[in-house]
Parts: C-alpha cells; structure tokens; sequence
C-alpha cells in the first residue's frame, strides 16, 4: 500500500513540474511579444525627409529671410525679361536691315576680271587740299585712280568729288562719319552712315557708286564680331568692296610717314605681285604722301605695270588684305 502511495506521489511532482516549465515558457514568450508590440515602428527615411520639410516649412521666416527671397525672385525676373529683349532685338535686326534704304542697290556685273601687270592706285580718307594735288599729278603722270571718299571734307568737299569724276577718276565710298565703333556697331548702323555718303556724293557728282571701302580694311578689331555679317548685307546689295594688297604704309601712326619710306613700301613689294591695289591716303595731313606719288608711279612703272581705276567689272577677291599698321 505505500510502495502505491509513493508512486501516486511521484507522477504527481513529475505533472507539476512539466506545468510549470509549460506556464514559464508561455509567460516569457508573452512579455517578449509584448515588448515587440509596444516599440514604434522606425519611419522611412523619405517620410522622415518630408516630415523634416513640414517641420522646417511651419517654422514661421524671419523678415530677412523673406526680403532675400523676394529679391532672388526679383532679379531672376528681370533677368529673364532682359534676355528676353535682347533675343527679340537680334530677331527683329536680323530682320529688319535688310529692310532698310530700298533704293540702297546696285547691279553687279555678271563677269569680273583681273587684268594682269595692273596697278589700281587708291586713297582714302579724302577730299582735302591734298586731294587737289594728287589730282594734278595724276593728270601729269597720265593716271587714273580711285579715291575712296568720306563725309568729314571741308565746305569746298563737295566741288572737289565733282573735280575727281570730272577727271576720269572713280570715286567710292568710305563711310560719312569714318567714326569705327559707330558705324561698325550693327549692320544697321553701318547702312545709315553708308546711305548718307552715298546720298551726299551723288547730289555732289551725279554718279552712284558702286564700290566701297571698309574702313580699316574688311575684317578689323571693331567688326570682327560682324564682318561676315556686313559683307554679306553689302554684297548682297550689290556693292563691292576692295582691300588692298600694296600699302605705302602712310598711316602707321599719327607722325607723317617719311617719304622715302612711303615709297620702298610700295615698290619693295609689288616686284613680288602680278597686279595689285595700293592703299594711300589723302587726309589733309597727308603731305609726305604728295611727295612720294610721282616716284612710286614712275618705279611702277618701271617695273612693267600699267595703271587703271577700279569698279565693279574688276574682281576684288584678287587682293589680300594687307593692314598698313604693322
């Protein structure tokens, strides 16, 4: 009888004990289910981003902070609205001097030649005194030439372009104002100056010209931004311009070029050229020039070339630009 009791004992501590590791078991996986529970959940870190803006939009700005806001918007503003002209300002330029001076053309030969061992005597920045001397020696020396004329002449300017068309000579323009940074500032710019010397040689002489000097020579420091520009336009029209290849150097700088130099420079290189387009000038300051005319014509000369004025029958892609200020 108590082997049995022992027995019924036994099982008995071996039934609490299983329930009592069962129940410890459940109450730790609970407490650990609840502590998952009860921890918040971490936020995206694009919802922390926004939440971020949110806070930092509700924060209410201080005045500088709007007045720097406000000004930022400002100047993008006006910058826009500048850019904004200037682009309909090019686009309406681009268009409209093209427009500009209807009657401003002229017809172009349909074949130009280059006549070889020929010499095209030329001088710009006239009429002056200087002008009627050249004339006379042009006419001693059996000479026809080409000058390149301005709109700064004195009172008598007008009677001496007469004087030049009179004699057999060409005249041509060289621009009104001989003013760079004016006329070279737009294509525009450069066809109101050229309309008025044109305008102003034709009530002078009775003839339109139809050829043209750039001054400073086609492509220079004050159109280098437009020059394709501008011969397009004035080739368009019509007009031909000339360089030239020959230079007697007279206006290196503001002190007169001594006269035996005016004269190598001319002669030194032409016994290296087929035919060529000699720049000189007949400002009135020019004096050195006059002098050294009748030896550059006779070394010429000399040297097998025959003389002639330009036109628009003589092709002028034949002559380089050789700039004088060197």
């Amino acid at each position: 009888m108590s082997k049995f009791r022992n027995w019924i004992k036994l099982k008995r501590n071996k039934s609490l004990t299983i329930i009592f590791s069962i129940t410890a078991v459940a109450i730790i996986i609970s407490c650990v289910n609840l502590s998952r529970t009860s921890r918040p959940k971490p936020e995206p870190e694009d919802q922390l981003i926004k939440n971020k803006a949110e806070e930092n939009d509700s924060k209410p700005e201080n005045n500088e902070e709007k007045s720097l806001k406000s000004e930022k918007a400002d100047v993008e503003i006006k910058e826009n609205k500048v850019q904004q002209r200037m682009l309909e300002s090019q686009a309406s330029n681009a268009k409209d001097y093209q427009e500009l001076y209807p009657d401003l053309y002229c017809t172009r030969p349909p074949k130009q030649i280059s006549p070889d061992k020929t010499i095209f005597l030329t001088f710009d920045d006239g009429p002056s005194d200087r002008t009627l001397e050249i004339l006379d020696i042009l006419r001693e020396k059996g000479v026809k030439a080409t000058f390149f004329v301005t709109g700064n002449c004195p009172a008598k300017g007008k009677s001496i372009m007469k004087k030049i068309v009179d004699e057999g000579h060409t005249i041509g323009v060289h621009t009104y104002t001989h003013a760079f940074k004016k006329i070279y500032a737009s294509v525009s710019a450069f066809l109101n100056d050229f309309n008025k010397i044109y305008n102003l040689i034709y009530d002078a002489t009775g003839i339109k010209p139809t050829i043209f000097r750039f001054p400073g020579g086609s492509k220079n420091g004050f159109n280098k931004g437009n020059y394709r520009e501008l011969i397009a336009e004035m080739t368009r029209r019509g007009f031909d311009y000339f360089d030239w290849n020959l230079s007697a150097g007279d206006a290196v700088s503001r002190t007169l070029t001594p006269t035996s130099r005016c004269i190598s420079n001319v002669l030194n290189a032409s016994k290296n050229c087929r035919h060529g387009v000699v720049l000189m000038h007949d400002a009135r300051p020019k004096t050195t020039t006059v002098e050294a005319l009748p030896a550059i014509i006779d070394g010429l000369r000399s040297q097998g070339f025959s003389f002639d004025k330009l036109s628009n029958s003589i092709n002028p892609a034949a002559y380089s630009l050789v700039k004088p200020y060197r």
